[in-house]
């Protein structure tokens, strides 16, 4: 595998079943070096397999939703009235080939939609079209007064898409922001859930809420310390399923199912002491089941959930992950299956059927027949105190050199962890003769309570530890050369890898990217809550803490040659956070590049940019750890 085969490499998204089980319709991506962007197809495909995919919506078409008959789609698309462009409603039949418009609303922010179970209307969470507050007629924004957060936000409200009429009509009035909504069964009123203000710190006033959906009249339904998500309405109407960690007070962990009566308020938590992290719930049609995505440690797969008794049932077992959508009756599962070392692909199963999984897509033919792969296992090792630790181990694909330079993935989050995922990097790198371990610390999700709760008031301790646990044990196992050396990680894994250099000089080349290193200064300008509440405790001006585990306060230390890289417009992990790491560097001597990226984020979304990262990574990984020379990177694509 080489840097520019991710420019070859085509990725499926979510597939979505039909509610009559019958088809098929998932997106896929590649990106595109000459147009400097993502370009997208969405596919159409019978669910047994009996036809192959067909494309059906265009490049740029976003948001499919199917009508309840299976027989159209719902999605919009940028048309061009006059000079504005706008986004717009469109349905298209499954059996043609063109699409419909079906709205003239010529808004620029037509929100979330979701489809009434009839079919008759949308439901629209729509942002005003002026924020409220002080100054809201000039582009000037006042932090955290009337409906702006940070930046400058609108209040969101609701509003019905009359699919006859072509019309809005406005439902709540109301000073809030909507996170999600779902319409219960009979279309009368339907479950929100938001917080009165747009605060990047106070997620946990989100609370739940039935509107009426005739007179716009809005009842409060939970009353907690907690956030509430994900509501989605039971089949008899009378209760809603939410997620949250629990109740009284916010706390970090993997999430429970929770229902709620809507009458009296009675909650009941569905899912006590289960491991791993829930993704997407549906309902069986009777209520009496939850359908969910699931998983434990490193693997992701659906379960079922028995309400009644809490029973949880794996539909699928896979060492990889499975995630996908069912029919309306839960018994056509359309799924995208991976693994490190298989790509993923689209694959349909349905109950009790005797052909097993039907696989409908066949998108990189060239990797099976071209590329050699990378192996990947699952390695075991203990931390301090004897805290299990495991992680995934790549291994070379054509190597008999025993120990062997090793690279260290360190996880994003906090939470994240690794999945059980095919990695274009991790075989690139493996392709080069290095051995990899993607350490999963302590902290991360997809385990148990207890293991995402082992960082409590410790971020930056424990979990510098199991990385360093496991380098010392890939050692101990001849597997790694305690000469070459190497880490890298994004967002919190550049946050972590920086703070590790600070602490040892063993590595030989590190790559950072959209990091942080001073806590104190990231404190009013990303989500200090948790810190106090969970990572650090108190506040940098109570708890040395937020000085303690920031990797600028002991940059003078650093000596491993480090790559720094970060988007102008990361407003998760401002830029400065790296602009101040690279000036203690380069300060004190250390060998340092930063690399800025204008107009991106957090995350590279533009192929030429992500080709500069890949290609400076791997040859900056390369000059430090196995001293080949540095040659000019990649031609210019412009």
């Amino acid at each position: 595998m080489t840097v520019d085969d991710r420019f070859r490499y085509i990725e499926p998204g979510s597939p979505m079943t039909s509610p009559d089980g019958q088809l098929v319709l998932y997106p896929t991506t590649h990106l595109s070096l000459d147009d400097n962007r993502p370009q997208g197809t969405t596919w159409l495909a019978p669910t047994d397999g009996s036809a192959p995919p067909r494309p059906f919506l265009q490049d740029g078409d976003g948001s499919p939703m199917w009508a309840p008959d299976s027989r159209s789609i719902y999605f919009f698309r940028t048309v061009t009235t006059g000079t504005t462009p706008t986004r717009e409603l469109f349905e298209q039949r499954v059996t043609d080939t063109a699409a419909a418009q079906r709205s003239h609303l010529g808004a620029h922010d037509l929100g979330a939609w979701r489809l009434s179970a009839d079919g008759t209307f949308f439901l629209v969470a729509r942002d005003e079209d002026e924020p409220s507050g002080p100054s809201a007629s000039t582009d000037a924004t006042f932090v955290n007064e009337g409906s702006n957060g940070q930046v400058r936000y609108s209040w969101s409200n609701l509003w019905r898409y009359h699919i006859d009429t072509d019309s809005l009509t406005r439902i709540t009035r109301r000073d809030w922001s909507i996170s999600e909504f779902d319409i219960a069964p009979d279309g009368r009123s339907a479950v929100v859930a938001a917080q009165p203000d747009n605060h990047r710190n106070t997620g946990w006033k989100a609370e739940l809420y039935v509107v009426d959906l005739t007179d716009g009249s809005t009842r409060q339904v939970t009353h907690n310390q907690a956030p509430e998500r994900a509501p989605r309405w039971f089949p008899d109407g009378k209760r809603v399923l939410f997620t949250a960690v629990r109740l009284d007070r916010w706390e970090n962990g993997n999430g429970d199912l929770w229902q709620v009566d809507v009458a009296s308020g009675a909650t009941r938590n569905l899912t006590p002491a289960h491991t791993g992290r829930f993704v997407g719930p549906v309902l069986s049609p009777d209520g009496s089941a939850i359908y969910v995505g699931s998983g434990y440690a490193t693997a992701r797969f659906p379960v079922r959930i028995d309400v009644a008794s809490g029973r949880i049932t794996p539909l699928m077992r896979t060492p990889g992950a499975i995630a996908g959508s069912w029919s309306a009756d839960r018994r056509t599962f359309a799924y995208r299956s991976q693994d490190a070392t298989n790509p993923p692909e689209i694959y349909v199963d349905v109950a009790g059927g005797s052909a097993g999984p039907i696989r409908i897509s066949d998108l990189n033919p060239w990797i099976r027949n071209e590329i050699a792969l990378g192996s990947v296992n699952v390695v075991r090792w203990r931390s301090n105190a004897g805290m299990p630790i495991e992680g995934l181990l790549t291994m070379p694909t054509e190597s008999t050199v025993r120990p062997r330079p090793l690279l260290v993935h360190i996880p994003c989050g906090p939470g994240c962890g690794w999945i059980n995922e095919f990695s274009l990097k991790n075989q690139i790198y493996a392709g080069l003769g290095y051995a990899q371990l993607s350490v999963v610390v302590r902290g991360s999700s997809n385990y148990d309570d207890r293991f995402m709760r082992a960082n409590y008031f410790d971020l930056g301790g424990g979990d510098q530890r199991d990385v360093l646990s496991g380098v010392d044990a890939m050692i101990a196992r001849r597997i790694a050369s305690a000469d070459s050396l190497a880490l890298d990680g994004w967002s919190y894994g550049g946050i972590l890898g920086a703070y590790i250099l600070t602490q040892t000089k063993r590595f030989k080349a590190a790559s950072l990217g959209a990091m942080v290193s001073d806590w104190t200064t990231d404190y009013g300008s990303s989500a200090y809550y948790s810190g106090e509440r969970w990572f650090f405790g108190g506040t940098p001006w109570t708890n040395r803490k937020w000085r303690e585990r920031s990797s600028l306060t002991y940059a003078n230390r650093v000596t491993t040659p480090t790559l720094l890289h970060h988007g102008d417009q990361d407003d998760t992990d401002l830029p400065f956070q790296s602009m101040n790491f690279f000036a203690a560097l380069e300060r004190h001597g250390t060998t340092v590049r930063y690399i800025r990226y204008p107009d991106e984020g957090h995350d590279l979304h533009q192929p030429q940019h992500i080709r500069v990262r890949d290609w400076q990574d791997i040859a900056w990984i390369q000059r430090f750890v196995r001293g080949v020379p540095e040659t000019a990177g990649p031609p210019s694509n412009r």
